[in-house]
């Protein structure tokens, strides 16, 4: 696997979400991919396989009348990446105005991710991405 394309399908991943492209984005995870959300979102948890991981971003992006990312910053060492982001969204029905940073550690192999953890401390993310 060549270190680059696995970074730029992440990238793109997020590329698909914000034009709400539920199809492209799961085209940077394997089939067996597993997504660990963090608890601190209401009824999140661990997603285990493409359908599990497509149904909760379908839920997550139908809880928004306005979604964007912005990737901040991705850095990479070895096989796993982890994409700094910055989210302003409204939500559907509540209007609620969110302006967030958050961070995903992605592990690739062979060029899509198969696994991917979330975390809400920059800290954290930086700890977790060098052990």
């Amino acid at each position: 696997m060549e270190a680059a394309s696995g970074k730029d399908a992440v990238v793109a991943s997020y590329e698909a979400l914000n034009r709400r492209d539920i199809d492209a984005a799961m085209e940077a995870l394997a089939e067996d991919a597993e997504w660990n959300e963090s608890t601190a979102l209401p009824d999140t948890g661990v997603y285990r396989g493409r359908p599990a991981i497509r149904s909760f971003l379908t839920d997550f992006l139908d809880s928004w009348e306005r979604f964007h990312q912005t990737v901040v910053d991705v850095l990479q060492e070895g096989d796993r990446v982890l994409v700094l982001i910055h989210l302003e969204a409204t939500g559907r029905g509540s209007a609620a105005s969110v302006d967030a940073h958050y961070a995903h550690l992605w592990t690739v192999s062979g060029g899509r991710g198969i696994r991917v953890d979330a975390f809400y401390d920059r800290d954290e993310a930086l700890a977790a991405l060098n052990p």
